[in-house]
């Protein structure tokens, strides 16, 4: 994903509409690309400031963001479990079959 990109998706982002390999995606430029990370750092302090300004609420808006990115993080790595886990399923799908296929061979 590139600047462009990503900073199309920002407000995706702050709404929790972006999820699988586009989460990842997101979440990879912004680690990596300090334009864009401080891009959302405005974007979700200006977005998540009105919210709470309109509840009358206190609030640390710093902190919310990074609740957030690990939120995303989170998502990424459970994402990637489950990946592994069907990779590992169809794996001894497949080596049932072939087990199978021999013995009846052999009988």
């Amino acid at each position: 994903m590139d600047c462009k990109e990503t900073r199309k998706n920002i407000y995706r982002f702050i709404e929790d509409e972006i999820e699988g390999k586009e989460l990842q995606n997101f979440m990879k430029h912004v680690t990596e690309c300090e334009e864009c990370q401080e891009e959302l750092a405005i974007q979700y302090l200006v977005t998540e400031g009105m919210r709470r300004l309109e509840k009358e609420s206190s609030f640390d808006l710093q902190k919310q963001l990074e609740k957030k990115m690990e939120g995303a993080r989170k998502k990424i790595r459970s994402r990637r479990r489950v990946i592994w886990f069907m990779y590992i399923m169809e794996t001894l799908a497949i080596l049932a079959v072939l087990l199978m296929t021999v013995l009846v061979i052999i009988k």
